[in-house]
């Protein structure tokens, strides 16, 4: 029936057009041909458009840890092996020059097989008769092996001087300023570690950048990005040199309503960061208005950034039952979180860059309280309100309450007036207080959350609230070669306790990847907690002396933290056994004290030779005080709480223009003499019938154990572009672990990495 219409329309048509004079006809066909040539002409792309376009890599990774000595953590360690794959694939589509549409997709593969006995499924679960994939533990699936934005789609659409993006799904990166949204990490990034989310590069190129150039802040290795699922909108392109952003998410980080408190996600970016039908009961709202070229060169935004819980999380078992039966109030509390600043950044001078950001944070808190008009309300038989039950999010079972704002401030200053000599300067003050949990005053991979410690190297490689200080660095380069200097010295603004914590930077990343037990994605538990055997580190006593005690977001046991690709511990600095037993941690205002000498040299003309052969060394020595320090060198000093010094030799080799070699001899030690261990007796008391003795006896005893760690690790690995767009990575690191005080926590471990990649 369609054909038969067209069929007559076109034929009217034609006789309705040859029915005409010899010139109308002429007039009309010349008329058609510039309709038609205008309507091709639309459907065709510029000449840098491609109408669809798909890229992206496909990668084979295979690890495997040995202990050939094991201590207590790793002991049910069994499943050492994995075999991952993955399929990265970025699609784009361009109708015209004025949408791009995209989408970023990630698809896991777990290789390691199915076990038919225990050997799948320790530590994390007691021995059980079903088979078991090592994927669970590995959790390929559950965390994801790649960091790249994944499992979205998005929208980009540019007309004249408006552009703007929209994306949507798992994993989305972004940055606005220092105080609302913002990553610091400035611990270098050396060869040896082969990142999961290289760009593509030549290996001449990757070992380039990051032996004779290496990159310490900024750039896809250091980038200020943070992770979040949802929905973000970017207006990159504005009238008036304008530009806008703004994020609907959710606190997978800070998820208060669940035994494990982030619900499967602890920080790790991750493909089911934000998909199904998880309510985290919470929202992160976040906006940025910002105007450009002021000045030329000055670009002034303002930003907001939110944290906000719905009251229905007090039906959530977890959540109300936490703060009934561990906190000294015994009513459950709710912190909303909302910080609002204004930054600049840009260059005053051509040889001076300024960034700066300024804001305050406000708490704004729910505490609940027995509600009259809940179906559970009751009264003890004293009459006194039961403060276990009757809870609700009505009206009138809550009370709010806001605090008054605190203080934040960055300020960053890059001189190169000294040709040759950039330097680079800091200062910060954090108020306590201030609070905003995905800016740089939060630990990053390690979520602080509102925990009052301090963290070693704090002030020089990442901030934490209640801070104040300078960092100092200077960063000359030359013929050859270059070297860097860093000097920070920052102090806590008011008294807090004195429980520190302090990350494994030399084997730690290993030791993390190496466990798997799954509390180790969950900082909210000690990393070795997930073991059903019970078999655990030996860890120095924190300010809580047990897992359970207190609300799971601020407890500060001892031990082991996992934070993404890290592993920190925890403890307490005690002055004496007294304090120990009484639970009682002394407080200071301390002060925190960090040296860094950084260099590389190529010496290959010393050894005749033209290949590139790159001598790199690292050297830092830093510490936590009681009071001004210069440096804490020791831990006999009477103000020293902890002190560490950490040394990285790497050298590297260009064998071939597609063939590098890369070798690491590196040692890091810990020392504190205020460190605790607590021990537990049996207890041999015989009971009587009336049970008279029970809970009369205390069998926990405490010793002095004083930290003394060492560190060692040597490798040899090497990195080769066998065929156009396709290299191999290959690492093998021997470890050692040596605890002076607590033997049994010694261990010695072999790490074997291979990882293939090809681009497409």
């Amino acid at each position: 029936m369609r054909k038969t219409v067209s069929s007559l329309l076109l034929a009217s048509s034609l006789g309705a057009a040859w029915a005409l004079p010899p010139q109308l006809q002429l007039d009309s066909l010349h008329a058609s041909l510039d309709t038609l040539s205008n309507n091709m002409e639309s459907t065709l792309l510029g000449k840098d458009d491609l109408p669809l376009a798909v890229s992206g890599y496909m990668a084979f990774r295979l690890k495997n840890f040995h202990y050939s000595e094991q201590s207590p953590w790793v002991r049910d360690d069994q499943a050492r092996t994995s075999v991952d794959a993955l399929l990265n694939v970025n699609i784009v589509a361009m109708p015209n020059s004025y949408i791009t549409l995209f989408t970023n997709l990630m698809f896991p593969f777990d290789l390691s097989g199915i076990f038919t006995n225990k050997l799948a499924k320790n530590p994390t679960e007691a021995p059980g008769n079903n088979d078991e994939r090592v994927l669970f533990d590995h959790s390929t699936d559950y965390y994801a092996s790649t960091i790249n934005e994944e499992m979205n789609v998005g929208v980009d659409i540019r007309a004249g001087v408006f552009g703007a993006y929209v994306t949507a799904g798992g994993v989305i990166w972004a940055n606005a300023s220092p105080l609302t949204m913002w990553e610091r990490e400035t611990n270098p990034r050396f060869v040896w570690q082969y990142e999961l989310f290289e760009d593509e590069k030549t290996v001449s190129t990757y070992y380039k950048e990051k032996a004779f150039k290496p990159v310490k802040e900024g750039g896809r290795a250091f980038w200020t990005n943070r992770s979040f699922g949802g929905v973000f909108a970017n207006f990159y392109q504005l009238p008036y040199d304008m530009k806008a952003q703004f994020l609907v998410s959710q606190p997978a980080d800070a998820d208060m309503g669940t035994r494990d408190g982030l619900r499967m996600y602890g920080g790790q970016p991750g493909e089911l960061e934000m998909m199904g039908g998880y309510d985290l009961r919470g929202t992160v709202l976040h906006g940025r208005i910002a105007k450009e070229k002021i000045a030329d060169n000055l670009t002034v935004g303002v930003n907001y950034m939110g944290v906000t819980f719905d009251k229905d999380i007090i039906y959530e078992d977890e959540f109300r039952t936490q703060w009934i039966t561990q906190s000294k109030g015994g009513l459950p509390v709710l912190l909303n979180t909302h910080v609002i600043t204004a930054d600049v950044k840009g260059n005053i001078t051509p040889k001076l860059f300024l960034m700066g950001d300024i804001g305050v944070s406000i708490t704004d808190s729910t505490t609940f309280v027995p509600d009259p008009g809940a179906a559970d309300y009751s009264l003890n038989a004293d009459k006194s309100v039961n403060m276990n039950s009757g809870y609700s999010s009505r009206k009138e079972g809550y009370v709010s309450t806001v605090n008054s704002p605190k203080l934040g401030l960055y300020v960053k200053a890059q001189s190169k007036y000294i040709e040759g000599w950039p330097m680079t300067a800091e200062l910060v003050f954090f108020q306590p207080g201030f609070y905003s949990p995905y800016s740089l005053t939060n630990p990053s991979r390690f979520p602080g959350w509102r925990k009052n410690e301090a963290y070693l190297n704090g002030g020089a490689l990442r901030y934490s609230p209640n801070m104040t200080g300078i960092n100092f660095k200077l960063e000359p380069s030359f013929n050859r070669g270059y070297f860097d200097f860093q000097y920070a010295q920052h102090r806590q603004i008011e008294a807090g306790p004195d429980v520190i914590a302090f990350n494994y930077r030399l084997n730690g990343r290993n030791m993390w990847e190496s466990s798997n037990s799954w509390t180790k994605h969950k900082p909210l538990f000690v990393a070795d907690s997930g073991n059903a055997s019970w078999c655990g580190y030996i860890n120095r006593v924190g300010a809580s002396k047990n897992s359970s005690d207190g609300v799971k977001m601020y407890r500060q046991r001892g031990g082991l933290y996992g934070g993404t690709w890290e592993l920190w511990e925890s403890f307490a600095a005690f002055e004496n056994g007294d304090q120990v037993a009484k639970g009682e941690i002394p407080e200071h205002a301390k002060w925190s004290s960090y040296l860094s000498f950084m260099g590389g040299y190529d010496i290959g003309h010393w050894i005749g030779t033209d290949r590139n052969v790159m001598l790199t060394g690292f050297f830092a020595l830093s510490g936590i005080s009681t009071s001004f320090n210069p440096l804490a060198v020791s831990e006999k000093q009477s103000n020293v709480l902890l002190t560490s010094f950490f040394g990285q030799i790497e050298p590297t080799v260009a064998v071939t223009p597609t063939f590098h070699m890369v070798g690491i001899v590196g040692l890091e030690t810990f020392r504190s003499d205020k460190a605790y261990l607590m021990l537990t007796a049996d207890n041999g008391t015989s009971k009587t019938a009336k049970n008279t003795y029970y809970y009369e006896v205390n069998t926990s005893y405490y010793k002095k154990a004083p930290i003394n760690y060492k560190d060692f690790a040597i490798g040899l690995g090497f990195d080769w572009d066998f065929s156009d767009r396709v290299g191999l990575h290959f690492r093998y690191k021997f470890m050692t672990h040596s605890d002076e005080t607590v033997p049994d926590n010694d261990w010695h471990s072999h790490y074997i990495a291979a990882e293939t990649k090809a681009w497409f």
